[in-house]
């Protein structure tokens, strides 16, 4: 009777611990993460940079604008800055933008409208490229060329993107 109890209590153990076995082992697919690399160029955006001017002076300047992707890689966007200039002006200037966007990267060139409180009114001329190092925070670097006022100018700075 003892061997019967025993074998009964063997079977009974082990029926149990099987059960808890295979429930350990349940198989579950783990969900799959894209990883999305790209850049919202889209939306409003400020930043701050610095430049060199031909005049000769350097500057510090800040910058508001705003972009919108007419398709998946043209982007349009209109961009205002002002700038303090080290030989005592300053100017302001608008300009619409069109460029290309690649990933994380914009390639864009401007034109608009601008002042220099030294030199006069001037048209802004130039090409950019952007780069997205963050979710919101993009490195640029800019070249300008103001008819008007035959200035050069080459900058460059970040944006915070909205």
């Amino acid at each position: 009777m003892r061997t019967l109890k025993i074998a009964l209590l063997a079977t009974v153990a082990t029926a149990a611990l099987s059960s808890a076995t295979f429930a350990a082992d349940l198989i579950i697919a783990e969900p799959v993460i894209a990883n999305d690399f790209g850049f919202d160029w889209e939306g409003p955006y400020a930043g701050l940079w610095i430049g060199g001017y031909t005049t000769p002076a350097f500057a510090l300047g800040a910058d508001l604008g705003v972009n919108v992707l007419i398709d998946t890689s043209l982007l349009a966007g209109v961009e205002g800055n002002i700038a303090w200039l080290s030989n005592g002006s300053w100017e302001g200037q608008v300009h619409g933008r069109l460029g290309f966007v690649s990933d994380a990267a914009l390639f864009y060139g401007l034109v608009g409208v601008g002042t220099n409180s030294a030199a006069g009114v001037f048209v802004p001329v130039g090409v950019g490229v952007e780069f997205g190092v963050a979710d919101n925070l993009s490195l640029k670097a800019e070249y300008n060329y103001q008819w008007g006022t035959n200035v050069h100018v080459g900058k460059v700075g970040f944006n915070w993107h909205f």
